[in-house]
């Protein structure tokens, strides 16, 4: 059974009726809900619609008010305006106004050229300062033109006020005018000369010639007279940049180059500007009457629109009057030919100027590097100009100032000397020679303590004897080298650089060569013959005054105190040492100090074995007897070791010259050494071997003269004869005493021989008179004394390292 439609269900009997049934109840009720929230929600739309129709209308209601209350405010306002009384007094005022004319109209006139002149003065200080209702996008050189056009036209009014004025009540307006826009053309030409006097790049040309322009209006100059204006202001700006104030700061390197600058951008920009861009300019100031300028219409504060009208026609058509003619070609490249000539004077001027300030080699190269490119780069762009006269000035002026700084660098070296001087000046035994010892603990702890680098310093310091006075003199040359290190560098960079000319490759093969070979290849010459003249002449300068400071205090120590000589010759030695381990790379520095050396390890080796010698003569050569005569050996029995004099003699000499340094023990200086210790040793001997000789004659003689006498006298009685025997018995003792001891000291000679060396004869010579003098005249005892000694070297020669 179908559900029956809701609509045409009028009342509730209808739904419970007998007619339908439960679930038809349950339909109709379901669709009775769907019916009610559907006429629900069209209801809500409904509603919400007509609320916003009625806010709308509310909105229409305020605004009609407001707009009715302007409506009634605006007609009142226009009905009390039209009142009998206003329009009666208006009308008044108009025939007074009407019957008047006639004869106040000049005054009217006057008056508003017043103030048009009042708001000229008022205009012209906006403008210069980027006001006075210009755009704000204007350039300065527009400005500058702008102002200038407006102090035209107030010297115009201030004229013709001056000849028409009738209204004397108004002049002291007019002075006052006059004075304000005196003030103001000064003014306006210092802003001028501000824009003229900055080095400008082509791209900012435009303000330069603006810039003239406005001096040419407020000037009433022509062509020619700007010209001559503006060299001036360039030259005096290129002067101005070069001059100190020597209370405020001293030179600088960019005063010269911006100084550089600006005479070369002037070159430049005259030739782009003179003379047909300038005359161009020129002759559109006067290409319409100045009053229809439209750059002065715009400017609120004259009012032209107003104030216009009531100037005369002499103001109104005027048009400015300017010699933009009056400058050609020939007199221009004239007049820029002789300020060429007179700015490179003052230019190089303020460079020597400058360069004799600096004292570093490199600023002066940087110097030369940044003028020579800028010159390069804009100097030869200038017509008419050769840039290579300019260059070769300006090279002269760099190289003779680092020639003279060079030479002064190098000639510093003397300060070596006067250290040197210094020191032996205020030497002090046991101080100034004092050494710090390699194996003293004192001091290794606070250098190991700072890191490995000032412990390994510490230990070469000691190990190589600089000590206080030598480090002073070392440093001072170490300085020096680093200076003359860093000009060499120099001097190679200057061979390295290149001078193209980026800015402009339209330089042909030859001029480019041409500088190249100029800047780098000549002038880098001359700077190596100099620096390797000077250093030739300074290191033989040095040379002489170390050797008349030595010999000097040799010459003082002749007197015998060989120990202050000796350790005044070990200063210098070492002094020396340090000089030749960084000696320049020159053939006439090679032989530096070296003719000193000999006679300075002659002096070392007389200090160093003054005691040692002095002691074995004594001591070694005093003995006349043999200890080690039990430990001969062979047959017959043979000396296999030295005595111990010698070897108390060798160890001796070699703690002296531990102690004075190993530092200073060269193979030079060890030969020297022995070359001495040979003299000395081959003297002292044959002194003892002739003392020995003495001794021997004067005890044999007095033993031989007793025996004759005992022979003689026969009536001494038999305990005589006795006595006799035991003297025989002595006296062979003694010979044979005196036998081991020449035997003893020909091993002792044959063993110093060998530690001095084959070449040393000293010795050997008197080894062999002392052999002479043995029983023993066989070569095979001779031999085999020779071979022990040389044997026994070879096994202790490491004792005695030094001399090895």
């Amino acid at each position: 059974m179908s559900t029956p439609d809701p609509s045409t269900l009028t009342s509730s009997a209808d739904i419970f009726s007998g007619g339908h049934t439960l679930p038809q109840i349950r339909a109709i009720h379901k669709s009775l809900h769907v019916a009610v929230d559907d006429k629900a929600s069209r209801l809500r739309t409904q509603v919400g619609n007509s609320y916003r129709e009625l806010l709308g209308t509310a909105d229409t209601i305020v605004r009609m008010r407001g707009d009715n209350e302007n409506v009634q405010e605006l007609l009142g306002g226009m009905g009390a305006r039209c009142g009998r009384t206003v329009v009666g007094a208006k009308a008044s005022g108009l025939a007074g106004f009407v019957r008047g004319a006639d004869g106040a109209r000049g005054q009217v006139d006057e008056a508003a050229r017043v103030r048009l002149l009042d708001a000229c003065g008022l205009v012209v200080g906006r403008v210069l300062r980027g006001g006075g209702g210009s755009e704000d996008n204007v350039k300065k050189g527009d400005r500058l033109v702008l102002a200038a056009k407006v102090l035209v036209l107030s010297r115009l009014l201030l004229k013709n006020l001056g000849e028409e004025l009738s209204d004397e009540r108004l002049r002291p307006d007019i002075e006052t005018a006059k004075k304000l826009l005196g003030s103001l053309r000064r003014r306006l030409l210092r802003n001028v000369d501000k824009v003229l006097d900055v080095a400008t790049e082509d791209s900012d040309r435009e303000n330069v010639v603006k810039a003239l322009c406005a001096y040419s209006l407020a000037t009433s100059s022509g062509a020619k007279d700007v010209l001559r204006h503006f060299l001036h202001v360039r030259g005096e700006a290129v002067a101005l940049t070069l001059e100190v104030d020597e209370a405020s700061r001293g030179r600088r390197t960019e005063d010269v180059m911006h100084s550089l600058r600006l005479y070369t951008r002037t070159l430049l920009d005259v030739q782009a500007v003179v003379p047909s861009r300038l005359s161009q300019a020129l002759a559109a100031l006067k290409s319409q009457p100045l009053l229809a300028d439209p750059a002065l219409k715009q400017l609120h504060g004259l009012r032209l629109d107003i104030y216009g009208r009531w100037c005369g026609e002499e103001i109104q058509y005027f048009t400015p009057f300017i010699r933009h003619e009056d400058l050609d070609g020939r007199l221009a490249r004239d007049m820029l030919s002789k300020w060429a000539a007179r700015g490179g004077e003052v230019l190089l001027g303020g460079l020597k100027a400058t360069l004799d300030e600096m004292t570093e080699f490199k600023s002066i190269m940087e110097l030369r590097t940044s003028v020579l490119q800028l010159w390069i780069r804009d100097g030869g762009r200038a017509r008419g100009f050769d840039p290579s006269e300019m260059q070769d000035e300006l090279r002269e002026a760099i190289n003779a100032r680092m020639l003279a700084v060079l030479e002064s660098k190098v000639k510093k070296l003397h300060l070596v000397g006067s250290e040197v001087r210094a020191t032996l000046d205020t030497w002090r035994d046991g101080v100034t020679d004092k050494n710090g010892r390699l194996w003293d603990e004192e001091g290794y702890k606070a250098a190991l303590s700072q890191g490995a680098a000032p412990f390994v310093e510490e230990v070469a310091t000691r190990l190589y004897g600089r000590n206080d006075a030598v480090s002073k003199a070392s440093n001072c040359y170490k300085s020096w080298f680093q200076v003359i290190d860093d000009v060499r560098e120099v001097v190679e960079s200057l061979r390295a650089q290149r001078w193209d000319n980026d800015f402009d490759e339209i330089e042909d093969e030859e001029t480019i060569e041409a500088r190249q070979q100029a800047l780098s290849r000549d002038d880098p010459r001359k700077l190596q013959a100099k620096l390797d003249t000077a250093l030739d002449q300074s290191f033989e300068e040095l040379q002489g005054q170390l050797q008349g400071l030595w010999e000097a205090r040799a010459d003082g120590d002749d007197d015998g105190d060989d120990t202050r000589s000796g350790a005044v010759a070990m200063y210098f030695l070492r002094v020396l040492r340090d000089i030749r381990r960084q000696l320049p790379e020159r053939p006439a520095t090679a032989s530096f100090g070296l003719g000193m050396v000999p006679s300075l390890h002659s002096k070392v080796a007389m200090s160093v074995s003054k005691a040692p010698l002095q002691d074995f003569a004594d001591a070694g050569l005093g003995e006349r007897s043999v200890p080690g005569r039990p430990l001969w050996e062979g047959e017959p029995a043979l000396p296999s070791q030295p005595s111990p004099g010698v070897f108390e003699f060798l160890r001796n000499l070699c703690t002296g010259m531990g102690d004075a340094g190993m530092d200073l023990w060269s193979p030079a200086a060890v030969g020297v050494m022995k070359k001495h210790l040979d003299e000395r040793l081959a003297g002292a001997w044959r002194d003892a071997l002739a003392q020995v000789e003495s001794e021997a004659k004067d005890g044999g003689g007095g033993k031989k003269g007793g025996h004759e006498d005992g022979e003689g006298e026969t009536e001494k009685k038999k305990d005589d004869d006795d006595d006799d025997d035991v003297g025989d018995e002595n006296h062979a003792g003694k010979t044979r005493e005196k036998e081991d001891l020449h035997i003893q000291w020909y091993f002792d000679m044959t063993y110093l021989a060998a530690c001095l060396g084959s070449d040393r004869e000293g010795v050997k010579k008197v080894a062999e008179e002392v052999w002479e003098k043995t029983d023993l005249l066989d070569k095979d005892s001779q031999t085999r004394i020779t071979k022990a000694a040389e044997a026994f070297w070879q096994r202790t020669n490491l004792l005695f390292g030094l001399l090895a």
